[in-house]
């Protein structure tokens, strides 16, 4: 007995029925696998595996691994790098940046450095929605354009940064990147092997005796504040920073003639005391005659300190020194003195002698005084250098020529 011809076709379209819905739905989810799942693939003259991936906003970008095409085991690490990014990138790569935030309030850095990091962040976030690209997507061209972008852009005061100071954000940059890693927030290392020289820095001169004279002959003036003649004075005898030069009295001992400052850079665990130079004996005893509690008091809150001092040198055409250069002008003049290197270091609290090498200054007239040193005594020779004749005069006889 057997199937009537209707019931063939109707099992013949059940299956042909059945196999193209599985069919269509093979399709169906391989097509969708391949829009938004991220895949390993090599790229022409790269020794790199890539990653081929689709950002939150719906656009392709690639990016390059840290492992190599030809090296068996790195294969199967750039594989698992990409499943990772197909499983959980997308909610890696959150809008939300609190985490820099809270990343910069722990970093054991001072004050002023957390500050520093803080503004660097700021410009960065700036780019970043102006050029509407996440923190994820800044890439080595990306960081170029950073650069162009922060150096023609005016300050609040209408000057212009540097490109060494846009470095300087992209170094933290790279930073919050590496953290970002290991904190499982990020997945790109496309800054890791960024690098770019920095442009040479022009190290501003040292205080010359006039220029030191012509100082104190402005100081003088009535219209001057007072706080101003007694910073300039510690600064320039013992070589300490502007901020270091506000010291409790108390910290100075007239008596063992020492005086100490107990916030250097670097906090109070790096606190130091030397001997009162001569120069300030007679002002630290008149101000310890007083009832202040510190040798200066800073001018009113909202003005930083050192604006007094740059308009001051502008007025006295200084235009290129500035408050900091009396620290140079005292560890140029210990070195002037043949003080050894040690305690110079030691008198301006210097940790690296890399660093206590770039405050020196080195003149043509300094050097004067030793270019002939350790060469031998010799009497003078006439060019020729054979008996006061030159090669073409007539040489004497029996020379040979």
């Amino acid at each position: 007995m057997g199937f009537e011809p209707t019931a063939i076709k109707d099992f013949s379209f059940l299956v042909f029925y059945c196999v193209g819905v599985h069919l269509f739905s093979f399709c169906f989810w391989v097509i969708c696998y391949a829009c938004y799942v991220a895949s390993l693939y090599k790229r022409k003259d790269s020794p790199w595996f890539w990653i081929r991936y689709k950002t939150k906003n719906g656009r392709w970008a690639s990016k390059a691994t840290r492992y190599r095409i030809d090296n068996t085991l790195h294969r199967a690490k750039a594989r698992q790098e990409a499943a990772e990014i197909s499983i959980g990138e997308q909610d890696r790569r959150s809008t939300d940046l609190s985490w820099v935030d809270y990343l910069i309030a722990t970093h054991p850095v001072s004050e002023n450095t957390r500050i520093y990091y803080r503004n660097s962040w700021r410009n960065l976030l700036r780019f970043m929605a102006e050029r509407h690209i996440h923190l994820e997507d800044f890439a080595p061209a990306t960081a170029h354009d950073y650069i162009a972008w922060r150096t023609a852009n005016p300050r609040t005061n209408g000057g212009f940064v540097t490109r060494n100071q846009a470095l300087q954000d992209i170094k933290i940059l790279k930073w919050i990147h590496r953290n970002g890693r290991l904190l499982g927030h990020m997945t790109s290392m496309a800054m890791v092997d960024f690098r770019s020289r920095k442009s040479p820095v022009q190290r501003r001169p040292v205080f010359t005796e006039q220029d030191i004279a012509r100082c104190r002959e402005a100081l003088a003036s009535r219209h001057v504040p007072d706080w101003m003649r007694t910073s300039f004075e510690i600064a320039y005898h013992t070589g300490c920073r502007l901020k270091e030069t506000r010291l409790p009295l108390s910290c100075i001992d007239l008596e063992a003639e020492t005086m100490t400052f107990p916030e250097p850079k670097g906090g109070s665990g790096r606190a130091y005391t030397i001997p009162i130079p001569k120069g300030l004996l007679a002002l630290f005893r008149k101000l310890k005659a007083t009832p202040r509690s510190h040798t200066l008091e800073w001018p009113g809150a909202g003005t930083r300190v050192s604006c007094y001092w740059r308009r001051f040198f502008n007025l006295l055409g200084l235009r290129r020194h500035s408050f900091h250069g009396l620290r140079a002008t005292r560890v140029t003049n210990l070195r002037k003195a043949g003080i050894v290197q040690a305690v110079a270091m030691r008198l301006v609290n210097h940790s690296s002698t890399l660093v206590h090498d770039l405050y020196q200054r080195h003149s043509v007239e300094d050097l004067r005084n030793y270019v002939n040193a350790g060469l031998p005594p010799s009497t003078p020779q006439t060019p020729g250098g054979i008996s006061g004749h030159a090669p073409w005069e007539n040489p004497p006889e029996g020379t040979g020529f």
